[in-house]
């Protein structure tokens, strides 16, 4: 899973990454895909230059956690399979073949013919094992939970074995066969990139970290290559990185879709949404996204060289999360106090006049659009000042004569809701939150921070936190695992609020592991979690948002798409019409 641009990517295989979800129909309001220059002939040449307000944290796949960095490196290293922009389905990548055995034991994925890297090594088996053995020994990475129940994998990251005996590679490194000791419903779709969403070449990191070993203390996590990729096979290659600045890529001659037709990619960097919107009315910006409030004012100053694509949200939503072990916010290890959170802040508001409608409104993980949805006897928690003021006091709260409640230690329930600077939608509704808890005797303090801070505070081990404004960009599986059981509650992992159910954590195990992996039963399964999550508050769920891009008129071939919003499902056939 990957935190979008609030989100931690770290979740691409569970949660993660770019690949977006829901339902292939046509949004309404969605622009339709350009036709009039199909029958042109494409002219190669010039820069792309796309717009981002959230630096890149790092460009080593393996730790990364976060969507600004994975929408770098995204295009640099790729996974075995990829998602059709149009059905959501799994499809060839890397692999043109791929397979489960029937007692679901084995994946089996074979790679196309004449595979090579950027500088002309062949991409083999041997990549994708040390990707994941990478993941094994790294101190930083989010991915372990994708590999546990692979053969061997706990003796590797115990260092009790120089390799992970249940990843083996054959004829002649085109096939990969990985053995595990239990089902794993989603192994296909959550094993294809080797564990951190896109695949690292071996001959070069393994000169600075040699994967056959037992020394657990050496790792991948900290050489020079982590910011700069030595080799590319995906459509572009690593050019230069620049802190706060710019990314750039160029042109991968050797992309088994075929060489890119513009030259270089540039993904820059804005201080917020509305330079955004100023660089892309300047012509600065080939594409980029806007916040709701800026796109009538873009459609109509700068409609004439740009068009507006709106694609539904489907694999990602927004949330404040409530860390239950907050040093100076005791009172949110109290359900009675997490749901009058929720009755206390008018989400329907937020969706109808910060977000205008382009979204919608979410009571627990499992997006609308997913196949394993149910929102049977879910709480929709209607705004409620009365009803949060009453849950309040049946929590042991008591008020104030400044109007603010104490809790049961005497104190004033004051905490902290942070954001990251730049999105303009989330410093909202920090703002709104501020102004409506204070109705129902709750005192916030508003922390604004870069998104790299945040990312590096939303953490299980930072317990000076309470609440959180941020957004899950999550896999096509809804495999909640790494976000909502409880063992992910280590040094870098996603469940840094601490939430912790016996029942919940059965279940989320009945629907990754079965042994029923059937679509009902998953489906079951996941119902039950979302019910529990719904019910114990843990996050205020907010509103997944609609994708909003602009894209400049001279761009051909860009064709966003419900899995692919920023339409890189195509981006080798992209060209600029002069």
């Amino acid at each position: 899973m990957r935190r979008s641009l609030a989100v931690l990517v770290a979740v691409l295989i569970t949660a993660t990454a770019c690949g977006q979800s829901g339902s292939p129909a046509s949004p309404a309001g969605s622009a339709a895909a350009p036709t009039a220059a199909a029958a042109e002939k494409p002219v190669p040449g010039g820069r792309i230059v796309v717009g981002s307000i959230s630096d890149v944290k790092t460009l080593q796949p393996v730790i990364s956690a976060d969507s600004a960095s994975s929408d770098v490196w995204g295009y640099v290293y790729l996974g075995l399979l990829r998602t059709n922009q149009t059905t959501g389905d799994l499809e060839p990548g890397l692999a043109e073949k791929f397979e489960m055995s029937t007692d679901g034991l084995t994946v089996t994925y074979t790679l196309r013919d004449g595979l090579v890297w950027s500088d002309s090594t062949p991409f083999t088996a041997d990549d994708y094992k040390y990707t994941a053995e990478a993941v094994a020994r790294s101190k930083k990475t989010t991915r372990k939970s994708t590999f546990q129940d692979v053969v061997g994998w706990k003796d590797y990251v115990d260092g009790n074995a120089d390799e992970v005996t249940g990843i083996q590679s054959s004829g002649g490194g085109k096939v990969i066969t990985i053995k595990l000791a239990k089902a794993l419903c989603a192994a296909l779709r959550n094993l294809s990139a080797a564990g951190t969403g896109g695949i690292i070449p071996k001959a070069s990191f393994v000169k600075v970290w040699n994967n056959k070993t037992k020394d657990v203390s050496t790792n991948i996590d900290d050489n020079p290559l982590n910011m700069n990729p030595p080799a590319s096979i995906g459509p572009f290659v690593f050019k230069e990185f620049k802190a706060g600045v710019s990314a750039t890529l160029v042109r991968n001659e050797k992309y088994f879709r075929g060489a890119p037709l513009i030259d270089e990619l540039v993904v820059k960097v804005y201080a917020d949404q509305a330079a955004v919107k100023a660089a892309l009315l300047s012509g600065e910006l080939s594409y980029g996204t806007v916040a709701p409030a800026d796109v009538d004012e873009v459609q109509k100053t700068g409609g004439d060289k740009l068009t507006f694509y709106r694609n539904k949200g489907v694999a990602s939503y927004n949330f404040i999360s409530w860390n239950q072990k907050a040093d100076k916010a005791p009172w949110l290890a109290s359900k009675e106090v997490r749901q009058a959170l929720w009755y206390g802040l008018n989400v329907k508001t937020i969706v109808d006049k910060v977000v205008l409608g382009y979204g919608h409104q979410v009571f627990a993980h499992t997006p609308q659009a997913s196949w394993a949805y149910d929102d049977t006897g879910f709480t929709k928690y209607d705004y409620s000042v009365e009803k949060a003021k009453g849950l309040l006091e049946k929590a042991g709260a008591k008020m104030g004569t400044d109007g603010v409640y104490r809790w049961t230690d005497g104190k004033p329930m004051t905490m902290r809701i942070e954001t990251n600077s730049g999105n303009n939608v989330r410093e909202t509704v920090v703002q709104v939150a501020q102004e409506q808890y204070k109705a129902i005797g709750i005192k916030i303090d508003p922390l604004i921070e870069s998104f790299p801070a945040l990312l590096d505070r939303a953490v299980p081990e930072v317990t000076d936190t309470e609440g959180i404004v941020l957004g899950w960009s999550l896999g096509l599986d809804p495999d909640l695992y790494s976000i909502w059981h409880s063992s992910q509650q280590g040094k870098g992992q996603f469940n840094w609020i601490h939430y912790a159910s016996p029942t919940v954590d059965k279940a989320i195990e009945d629907g990754r592991n079965g042994p029923d992996c059937s679509t009902a039963a998953r489906k079951k399964a996941y119902a039950a979690v979302n019910k529990a999550l719904n019910e114990d508050a843990p996050y205020t769920f907010l509103y997944t948002g609609d994708a909003l891009v602009f894209a400049s008129k001279q761009i051909q071939a860009f064709q966003p798409a419900v899995y692919s919003t920023a339409s890189g499902w195509n981006i080798e056939k992209w060209w600029i019409k002069k």
